[in-house]
């Protein structure tokens, strides 16, 4: 599996397209807000001749899904979210003002997921898991085969999500991480909604954020 990562919009999300051989791909966490973000992602896409099956939101923050209305246009793929995020996501509209982002329609989801789902493209399989703590709605991807986790705002190199924003909590964000990230293999790795790439076993052992048993 091919991985491409842009930094998109003032936040600094990481937006990643997930691409095989057989030239079909995903869009997580679509942050692009400008016109000089949407071309990148274009001609990233025609260079490869991809064709987009699935934009994947790993949570509904305005900074992963302010690309959701340009990708959704442009490629008209399937948009795919957890169901418990809707509430933060209909409101995306004043969360952009908030950040100075300029949102002017919101396309809602083709289908919600859940934990446990599998998203299937081209010849890879990405299994969901349910992750809340950083906000309502919050999924993590995993491939076994390629032995790496998408994570969202869930963990990143030495940190954690917040869990002062709205619907976050703490506790279920830390018990999140136990489940859904310490059960993983050390050499499983990482890429977060923020920053550089990490691996399970590195977090597991210098992550000061962590809560200890």
């Amino acid at each position: 599996m091919e991985i491409k990562t842009f930094h998109f919009n003032p936040i600094m999300v990481n937006t990643y397209i997930l691409s095989d051989e057989t030239g079909e791909a995903i869009i997580v966490d679509p942050g692009n807000c400008q016109t000089y973000e949407d071309e990148q992602i274009r001609e990233y896409v025609a260079s490869r001749n991809l064709k987009i099956k699935y934009i994947i939101n790993t949570h509904p923050h305005i900074d992963h899904i302010a690309g959701n209305p340009w990708c959704v246009t442009e490629y008209h793929p399937e948009l795919l979210m957890h169901e418990a995020g809707m509430p933060i996501y209909n409101k995306a509209f004043a969360y952009a003002a908030a950040f100075g982002l300029n949102v002017d329609s919101m396309p809602q989801p083709d289908h919600y997921l859940r934990e446990g789902d599998e998203v299937l493209f081209g010849n890879q399989r990405l299994k969901v898991f349910y992750t809340p703590g950083h906000c309502d709605g919050s999924i993590c991807l995993y491939s076994a085969d390629n032995k790496l986790i998408i994570t969202g705002d869930l963990i990143f190199e030495r940190c954690v999500g917040r869990s002062d924003l709205p619907t976050g909590n703490e506790a279920l964000l830390q018990q999140s991480i136990q489940t859904a990230i310490f059960t993983l293999e050390d050499d499983v790795t990482i890429l977060s909604g923020h920053g550089g790439p990490t691996t399970v076993g590195d977090e597991r052992r210098d992550n000061p954020y962590i809560w200890k048993n």
